[in-house]
């Protein structure tokens, strides 16, 4: 495992949390462009969507990485399927037998890869982009076309899929953003359920983003344009809201991403507000983390060194700013206790710890109680 870099403590509420280190940046066949997801495997690998902006579509695609910096494989200007489609992916999830789950946002395809990188097979609404290869100002337009037309596709069919989650019978659920809803599918794309609807209600949605699913099978589901996260039942029944518009304490603008560890507290990307939003499972609000990356990741600081000119201008400018979170799209949490924020514009992960057990020594009249 990567040694930590900064040790930075918080201690909230009976929770410590260290910042460790970050990984990433673009470094080439080694670092993320642009990224917008990421799935964390068994023994710590991950897999990371790299989207490559709208007119850099060479740069997006999959990378395999373990968390102590080596890569497994990676695949850039991802192509699928019988007529070679450019994948344009949004999204990815792992099956109980780690195959990966690309939702393609523009195809309205779900892709699955064998955990090399083997295309398996796809599924999902193929009416629109088909064969879509370099197409760019046409995937603008009809994703523009989408977004205001208004139109609900029938229950089974996609429209803009963004979050992936399994739940622990490996159905798929599929945040299914222009349509304002959430579908649930077996892992071979048969349509099983549906729930939600456009608004602002219990329930409803306005362009949903993340998913997460929790130990008891609860649903979080980050309602990006409602500034929310929403927690719904296995059926899908409203149980809660976390968050509201906004950019004070527990506020969220625009939350992308939402992750739950093993004892039930919700971890929020907020994308708008460069900050990552931590709550109690009741929904009140413990902390933010803003980032800490005060040393470049292992990848990008190879750049570095072999770059005179780049060395000379960070000696010249104050450097705090790229500590801190630029665009947090993406967040999870392992059985470990880590906390990995995925940002979107500095290219990278920020890897935090929930420390397990830890108790803070207070001496009071000689005895020693656990910290708050």
């Amino acid at each position: 495992m990567a040694s930590s870099t900064s040790m930075l403590t918080q201690q909230v509420k009976g929770r410590v949390y260290n910042y460790e280190y970050c990984m990433g940046g673009t470094s080439g066949d080694r670092g993320f462009f642009a990224p917008v997801d990421f799935a964390v495997g068994p023994e710590g690998r991950l897999y990371v969507i790299s989207s490559g902006f709208e007119f850099y579509s060479q740069y997006a695609g999959l990378t395999a990485c373990t968390l102590d910096h080596e890569i497994l494989w990676s695949d850039r200007g991802l192509t699928f399927g019988a007529n070679r489609e450019s994948a344009f992916p949004k999204s990815i999830a792992l099956d109980s037998q780690e195959r990966v789950y690309v939702a393609d946002d523009y195809n309205n395809q779900i892709y699955i890869l064998s955990r090399d990188g083997e295309y398996l097979d796809s599924w999902g609404s193929k009416d629109v982009g088909k064969g879509v290869t370099n197409d760019f100002s046409g995937r603008a337009f009809k994703l523009y076309l989408r977004k205001v037309s208004g139109q609900i596709s029938p229950e089974g069919e996609l429209n803009g899929p963004a979050g992936l989650a399994f739940d622990q019978d490996d159905n798929l659920y599929v945040v299914d953003a222009h349509n304002h809803r959430v579908q649930k599918f077996t892992k071979d794309g048969q349509f099983l359920s549906v729930w939600g609807s456009y608004g602002t209600g219990d329930g409803q949605f306005d362009t949903p983003w993340g998913i997460t699913i929790d130990k008891e099978g609860d649903i979080y589901v980050a309602d990006w344009k409602n500034h929310r996260v929403q927690k719904l039942s296995p059926d899908g029944k409203y149980l809660a809201t976390f968050g509201g518009p906004g950019s004070g304490d527990g506020e969220l603008n625009y939350p992308a991403g939402v992750a739950v560890d093993r004892e039930g507290d919700v971890y929020v990307a907020d994308w708008g507000n460069d900050l990552l939003k931590i709550y109690s499972p009741d929904g009140s609000f413990l902390t933010t983390f803003i980032g800490d990356a005060n040393e470049p990741a292992r990848w990008a600081q190879d750049r570095i060194n072999v770059d005179p000119m780049v060395q000379r201008k960070r000696q010249l400018v104050d450097l705090t700013p790229t500590w801190r979170f630029w665009r947090p799209i993406a967040v999870n949490v392992d059985d470990e206790g880590r906390i990995m924020v995925l940002e979107a514009l500095h290219h990278r992960l920020q890897i935090y710890r929930k420390e397990k057990g830890w108790l803070a020594p207070d001496y009071i009249d000689g005895a020693v109680t656990p910290g708050n």
